[in-house]
């Protein structure tokens, strides 16, 4: 029975290790088709939370990325956990062919210093390191306008809602356009969207890494209310 109960012990460890270094170490693409009548169609890439990591067991992202050929990037945030690794994550991105939409995360203004968060960290560096590619562009609380073939497309990129920084002025709701993309950071940003009714056919986040940590009636976390992967609200889509 011992033994049998060792052998059980060992091999659960051997499957969370395995867990851990599958989701942290190789990166997964997930082809999603949305059903939305526009004069031209586009793909684009959503990724989020890179915190350091430029190279995968799979490859490098920004390898894996060009050879999907995608028409646009969007990056939702948390690019690296300290400022002195930073240039060589925006270097990374700034080698990928199509234009990259990025907005802020928490990690953005605070830092990891060894078992503490150094916060109120200026956003010099990454406006700097970001300037250096012409294929980057960081949205904080403003909107664009990308044209594929015949299709515009308004993104909108809020600033980082965990601090309360995220702003919107109502006037963007009468920019004409095909389709409508929100960036954020954090999935509260949902709650500003609903209560100043703000209208998408699209809302992209991150920050929540897919809930690392999701123990069913033992641990919540403040985010619990919030579905992983793509939902659908009659005909628009998020995904925390």
């Amino acid at each position: 029975m011992i033994i049998i109960f060792y052998y059980i012990i060992g091999i659960i460890i051997i499957a969370i290790i395995s867990i851990v270094i599958s989701g942290t170490h190789s990166v997964k693409i997930e082809h999603i088709e949305i059903q939305k009548k526009v004069p031209s169609n586009f793909r684009f890439i959503h990724i989020s939370d890179i915190h350091n990591k430029a190279k995968f067991i799979n490859g490098r992202i920004s390898s894996i990325i060009n050879s999907t050929n995608p028409d646009f990037v969007v990056i939702t945030g948390d690019y690296s956990n300290t400022q002195k690794k930073l240039p060589k994550v925006i270097k990374e991105l700034g080698t990928i062919k199509q234009p990259v939409l990025m907005v802020l995360g928490n990690y953005e203004r605070e830092e990891q210093k060894n078992l503490f968060m150094k916060r109120n960290i200026s956003l010099d560096k990454l406006s700097n390191e970001i300037s250096k590619y012409d294929n980057l562009k960081l949205l904080i609380n403003e909107s664009l306008i990308l044209t594929i073939g015949e299709t515009k497309i308004l993104i909108y990129g809020f600033d980082n809602s965990v601090y309360g920084n995220e702003k919107y002025d109502i006037g963007i709701e009468k920019i004409s356009n095909d389709y409508k993309i929100i960036l954020a950071h954090s999935p509260n940003i949902i709650n500003t969207i609903e209560s100043k009714e703000i209208s998408y056919n699209h809302i992209l986040v991150g920050h929540t890494h897919g809930r690392q940590i999701n123990i069913p009636t033992l641990y919540k976390t403040a985010y619990d209310r919030f579905h992983i992967g793509c939902k659908k609200i009659k005909n628009n889509q998020y995904f925390p």
